[in-house]
């Protein structure tokens, strides 16, 4: 599909095309009748995407829904886009250049008391004013337990309300919507978490329906003109990183927008391998263990997992491609778990073609080295040259500390997940799943150079395999790492362009929201007591900005 936004006559129209050679347009969207809406990734699998809600009349809606190719790419659509559409809110002209910033951290924990007849196989799906956004996995049998978190970023101002419909997955029939609940965003605490049950209504009213426990943050903040935010940007941006440790120590709950937002702001001014390296480095300080090193959830982590998601799709397509797509269309599995193996399945042909589908992906991955992009590759030589000088002794740590982030951070996912990693737009089917799952395993295992053992005796037969390839392992994650000196950014043209008043401004709001152990931490540390003065100072100007709005 190709896309033109054009004008004429005063009319801005997005037009749609089967291919840059055709002339005449597939469709049309009049974006003066449309509204955006992002969408979450759970909703098709696949992130980057969006949506347009074209109303011509007050009882049409037609949904329209576009994906990038990367975020920088769904970034630069959104700014071409949001100015195009029907305005979601009205501002004075003197204070135009202030925005709202609205978002919603929700995460669905689970469900008690569903009617098990009607919802044998439960999933919600989540919307904005009736507009669908995202949608939890199926779960099979009563009382399902989800626990799956959304971050539902930059809610147009005219959303008023959020519903949750619990649907059930048909296997040959249309899915159904069973029960659902509405919850209105006046009725939540800005900036609170709150964990709740809420009662479902069904599709009749006769009966119980059950009821569904929701943990909720709701952020309603304005967004201040860029230039405002100078003086956090630049405390933030310190070579000694020391505010944005102090976030770190104290933002668990908020680790996401924080990671989120602080890798746009160092992407912008081209400063992404000085934030990670820093913060890689004193996460590797304060381990003793090296089994346990980079293995918990931390702001490192999800930096670290953020970035190689952003910047990777050329090398995620050089590496694994080929091979994912030959598994979608394989009739042939590799399923090798007797307990998961289709009635009449024979091992053998599966662990024959299981080891063809190893080979081939092992040979393209360890020819994909210089298309990792270089900035990753010098981070992950600064990995092995800090591990190496705090366990000298270990020989594998240099070796183990980048696969740790190839393989098990970005490499083994994308093969367990290709449409979330933007490799292929179907849902792979239970066949392709399976041995897409058998793969990354093998996977991994090669990469913590690693044998199976007892506990899966099924899984031996593939250790002639990684015994085979265990030196070219550690010789290609070296190779990886060989870039010693810090390359110019990855991202074209200056850094990414971004959004920084947006992402200042979430980073300003965690700072409030954490102002207090802020107090505590600046009596010992002169830069975070003026993080507390900067926090405070864009407080009463955000204030001032308020009283004009009124």
């Amino acid at each position: 599909m190709y896309f033109v936004l054009q004008n004429e006559a005063g009319e801005d129209r997005l037009y749609f095309f089967d291919n840059p050679k055709r002339t005449k347009p597939r469709g049309l969207i009049d974006l003066s009748c449309s509204y955006l809406y992002q969408v979450h990734e759970s909703l098709f699998d696949r992130p980057h995407c969006m949506q347009l809600v074209e109303r011509a009349l007050p009882c049409l809606a037609t949904v329209t829904y576009l994906a990038a190719p990367n975020a920088e790419a769904s970034l630069e659509w959104i700014a071409a886009l949001k100015p195009l559409c029907a305005p979601q809110v009205a501002r004075s002209p003197k204070i135009n250049r202030l925005r709202e910033l609205r978002c919603l951290h929700l995460t669905v924990l689970e469900a008690h008391r569903l009617p098990q007849r009607l919802v044998p196989n439960p999933y919600c799906v989540i919307a904005l004013n009736q507009v669908k956004v995202a949608r939890t996995r199926v779960y099979n049998g009563p009382d399902p337990v989800w626990d799956q978190e959304f971050l539902l970023d930059d809610i147009p101002p005219d959303v008023l309300t959020m519903s949750l419909t619990v649907c059930n997955k048909g296997k040959r029939s249309k899915d159904a919507e069973v029960a659902e609940l509405t919850v209105e965003f006046s009725n939540l605490a800005n900036g609170d978490e709150v964990e709740e049950w809420y009662v479902l209504t069904g599709v009749t009213p006769v009966g119980e329906w059950g009821t569904v426990r929701l943990r909720t943050r709701y952020l309603h903040d304005l967004i201040m003109p860029e230039e405002e935010y100078s003086p956090l940007k630049e405390l933030l941006l310190d070579p000694q990183l020391e505010a944005v440790r102090a976030l770190a120590d104290l933002c668990h709950l908020d680790r996401v927008p924080l990671a989120t937002s602080l890798l746009r702001v160092f992407r912008h001014e081209r400063k992404e391998a000085d934030l990670l390296q820093t913060l890689n480095d004193l996460e590797i300080d304060k381990e003793e263990e090296t089994s346990t090193l980079f293995r918990a959830a931390s702001l490192t982590t999800t930096l670290m997992d953020h970035y190689m998601k952003s910047i990777c799709t050329p090398f995620l397509t050089a590496a694994i491609s080929e091979t994912i797509h030959k598994l979608m269309e394989a009739k042939q599995s590799c399923e090798l778990n007797p307990s998961k193996m289709d009635p009449g399945g024979d091992a053998c042909a599966n662990a024959e073609f299981l080891l063809q589908i190893l080979d081939e992906i092992t040979e393209s991955i360890l020819m994909s080295a210089e298309a990792c992009p270089r900035t990753l590759r010098y981070i992950c030589s600064c990995l092995q040259k800090k591990v190496m000088s705090r366990w000298p002794q270990e020989r594998l740590v240099r070796t183990r500390v980048v696969s740790g982030f190839v393989f098990l951070r970005l490499l083994c996912p994308a093969i367990l997940n290709p449409r979330h990693f933007n490799l292929i737009s179907e849902t792979p089917s239970h066949n392709a799943s399976r041995s897409l799952i058998m793969v990354a395993k093998c996977l991994q295992n090669l990469a913590n150079l690693a044998e199976f053992g007892g506990k899966e005796p099924y899984m031996e037969v593939v250790n002639p395999f990684i015994l085979k390839n265990k030196e070219r392992m550690v010789y290609y994650l070296d190779q990886l790492s060989n870039v010693k000196e810090k390359p110019e950014s990855d991202d074209m043209s200056g850094g990414i362009r971004g959004d920084p008043a947006r992402d200042l401004g979430t980073l300003h709001h965690i700072c409030v929201t954490h102002l207090k152990d802020l107090h505590v931490m600046a009596k010992s540390k002169p830069t975070i007591k003026k993080l507390v003065t900067v926090t405070e100072m864009l407080s009463k100007h955000k204030q001032k900005y308020m009283e004009m709005i009124r």
